[in-house]
């Protein structure tokens, strides 16, 4: 009968990366020894990775409570620790997890009992694993992730993020390869689609005119602010002659205002159904991700890395009220790193990219990647919509936190002369499984 497994891992902030070697080797009656430093029962940082484990079948969890981050003290409560002393269990050790001096720590203590050390590796996407016979270190073999069963839901829980149910799609491995769009395929319904935005755009102003402050249009209109300030208490179930705060007032004057430029913005860039103008953000988004699962069918070697693809996620904190985060189309790789497609289809802010990429790696993790996806349709560049798209799309080019892939139509090079599959390819495969 083979030895059980003891799995030592060391809570941290990044806790996706300790429990896929875990799921990856797990078999019945392994347990696992999980170690967690002062700081780490203050963020609580193993309680959503814990839970993973768990609903992953792996419950003989134990738990090495630290009173304070002294590497010190965590090599002398884990050489001590008597699940360590006992014989008859093979010790791995999650390379992963802690500080540095940290895990060199948990190295220390294990000397003599270590018989493997594992590694979830960033890039490429694969398991290294280190054997020790007799203590002595056998070379490192590289395995690919095939059989841990962590999709994203898992990842997200990892980090006290939830899935806010609705319109999010799996589609891939799970469906079938989903028809292409019109939009992106047939040249002339994506131009025609482009070229209708751009004259509704042209007909319809971006935003309102700018609204008075609240104290000039009291000033100006003091029968209608009397008014105003009369509808709050009614509405609030409030007497007429409540006292109310001019700062209160001016903050719901502000609020409805932000509601109608907002709305403004929305209309320029969404369109009006009622014009049966396009939306061209959600055209874009449907064709790459139809793209994108038909590119994964025909490239096994790519496919092979990718545990899942995903497509309109909104992503809260769990059990919260407000989304955080929201996902075009995301690919998750099988070391749990999350790569998603912003598409946009004319225009992006680098603060709202910057702000979008902070809140994607606090939710999956710090490996988290964004790219923008962007139209590029070089044989367009007479139409003016056309030549002030390729204007952004340059302008987008150059931030450098953002790898730009450029959609284009099948099999044309759009203008940094790459298709849309060869420049997915170019961002991906450095990430992938080389064995």
């Amino acid at each position: 009968m083979p030895q059980a497994n003891l799995f030592v891992a060391l809570s941290t902030g990044q806790n996706i990366a300790n429990i896929l070697p875990i799921l990856e080797l797990a078999e019945p009656g392994d347990r696992v020894l999980w170690v967690e430093s002062d700081t780490a029962q203050r963020k609580q940082w193993g309680n959503g990775a814990c839970e993973v484990l768990q609903r992953h079948g792996v419950t003989n969890l134990m738990h090495l409570e630290l009173t304070d981050d002294d590497p010190a003290s965590l090599q002398q409560a884990l050489a001590e620790h008597g699940a360590v002393q006992e014989a008859g269990a093979s010790i791995k050790l999650i390379g992963n997890g802690g500080t540095k001096l940290q895990m060199l720590a948990a190295f220390r203590a294990l000397n003599g009992h270590l018989d493997e050390l594992l590694y979830n590796n960033n890039q490429p996407c694969v398991l290294e694993r280190q054997r020790y016979h007799h203590g002595r270190p056998e070379p490192v073999v590289r395995q690919a992730y095939r059989r841990h069963g962590i999709d994203l839901a898992d990842v997200l829980a990892c980090n006290g993020r939830e899935i806010v149910a609705g319109n999010e799609r799996r589609l891939w491995p799970d469906q079938e390869q989903p028809p292409l769009p019109r939009y992106g395929t047939d040249p002339e319904w994506t131009r025609d689609c482009h070229q209708r935005l751009a004259d509704w755009a042209r007909s319809h102003p971006d935003k309102p005119k700018k609204a008075f402050d609240y104290a000039r249009a009291a000033d100006l209109a003091p029968g209608e602010a009397e008014k105003f300030r009369r509808q709050v208490l009614e509405a609030c179930g409030l007497a007429p002659d409540t006292p109310i705060k001019k700062t209160a007032l001016e903050e719901l004057y502000n609020r409805a205002h932000r509601l109608d430029t907002e709305a403004w913005k929305f209309q320029c860039k969404h369109g009006s159904r009622e014009q049966d103008i396009p939306d061209l953000g959600r055209e874009l988004e449907e064709a790459v991700a139809a793209r994108v699962v038909q590119w994964l069918m025909t490239h096994p070697d790519f496919a092979a890395g990718v545990q899942s693809v995903w497509q309109n996620v909104k992503i809260r904190l769990a059990q919260g009220r407000e989304d955080t985060a929201e996902l075009d189309v995301a690919l998750l790789l099988k070391n749990g790193v999350l790569m998603a497609l912003e598409c946009k289809a004319f225009d992006a802010q680098v603060k709202d990219m910057n702000s979008r990429l902070g809140e994607l790696q606090r939710s999956a993790s710090q490996l988290a990647r964004i790219a923008i996806c962007a139209p590029s349709y070089p044989a367009f560049i007479k139409d003016q919509w056309c030549n002030e798209l390729d204007r952004n799309v340059g302008r987008m080019r150059h931030w450098g936190q953002f790898k730009l892939i450029e959609f284009t139509l099948p099999d044309h090079p759009g203008q940094a002369g790459k298709t849309f599959e060869s420049a997915l390819g170019d961002w991906l495969e450095p990430l992938l499984p080389d064995i």
